[in-house]
């Protein structure tokens, strides 16, 4: 008998709506002792990245509340709101809202550059 059994292993998925980005419980976990984030977009892989920092790195990196963005951590979700945000990213990867109010993308965590890649190409259906 070939038996593959299966894991209880969560994947990590980020919601985009028109207004925040929200992170399941997974994704989250790498942000709770952060004190802000950094979110940009990887144009060549379009690759949404968000880099958590700390008060430590703001300071020494001097930088504006406006390059910074904050996570609000609930018990089952994270959010990082702004409308400004998903209109700056819509310049470089193009969402459409009128069908589907929010759209799931798969996350993976980078260890070596210490931060969450949200892959908008692979949509969760």
């Amino acid at each position: 008998m070939n038996v593959e059994w299966f894991t209880n292993e969560k994947e990590m998925v980020a919601t985009i709506y028109e207004t925040n980005i929200t992170f399941n419980t997974v994704a989250t976990n790498y942000f709770k002792d952060s004190y802000s984030t950094l979110v940009g977009f990887d144009i060549e892989n379009k690759i949404l990245l968000i880099k958590p920092i700390t008060k430590d790195e703001a300071t020494i990196r001097n930088l504006s509340n406006d390059e910074m963005h904050t996570m609000s951590i609930k018990p089952s979700y994270g959010r990082i709101n702004g409308k400004n945000i998903i209109k700056k990213l819509c310049q470089y990867f193009p969402i459409d809202f009128t069908i589907n109010k929010s759209h799931r993308y798969t996350c993976e965590w980078s260890r070596e550059e210490n931060l969450l890649k949200v892959h908008l190409l692979r949509e969760v259906l």
